[in-house]
């Protein structure tokens, strides 16, 4: 896992010069598009935001060195609210993994916490940032930190 993780952060890279001396096609990975926002092993194709906003606490990989290529991906035009496949948006993904400082770079460019989610799961299906946040609230509470970065959303009392 760890060594998927680091090709797509170095796939997701693909216009610096360390990403230039690797051979992304001998990890299997290669960005799909110029702009390098969504990456494919071949057989399934993912958002770089979404990618690098699960990768942000994985285990051999910096915050700062996932938080460059979230930002070059954005400055490159990347879609700061693309979904993956089930609807969460990057936005979305670092509520869900509790990543508020994530949660303030998006802010910072322009992501939209009313965008609601187009889903295949019912249970976030429509859902926007605060239904999102309410729901993983009321399965375990411990995002203070993210609910004070949304603003006006508040929390469903039970």
């Amino acid at each position: 896992m760890k060594r998927l993780t680091i090709a797509l952060l170095l796939a997701a890279c693909s216009t610096s010069t360390l990403a230039e001396d690797i051979n992304l096609a001998a990890l299997g990975l290669k960005a799909v598009d110029k702009k390098g926002c969504h990456l494919s092993d071949g057989r399934v194709e993912a958002s770089t935001l979404n990618l690098m906003t699960a990768a942000y606490d994985e285990p051999g990989l910096s915050h700062d060195s996932v938080i460059r290529v979230i930002t070059k991906a954005i400055e490159a035009g990347c879609d700061i609210d693309e979904p993956d496949q089930i609807g969460v948006s990057p936005l979305n993904a670092a509520i869900l993994y509790n990543q508020p400082e994530l949660v303030s770079l998006f802010f910072r460019h322009g992501a939209n916490a009313k965008t609601k989610m187009v889903s295949p799961k019912a249970s976030i299906n429509g859902l926007d940032a605060c239904g999102f946040l309410n729901l993983l609230e009321a399965k375990e509470k411990a995002r203070d930190k993210i609910w004070k970065l949304l603003p006006g959303c508040k929390k469903k009392t039970q």
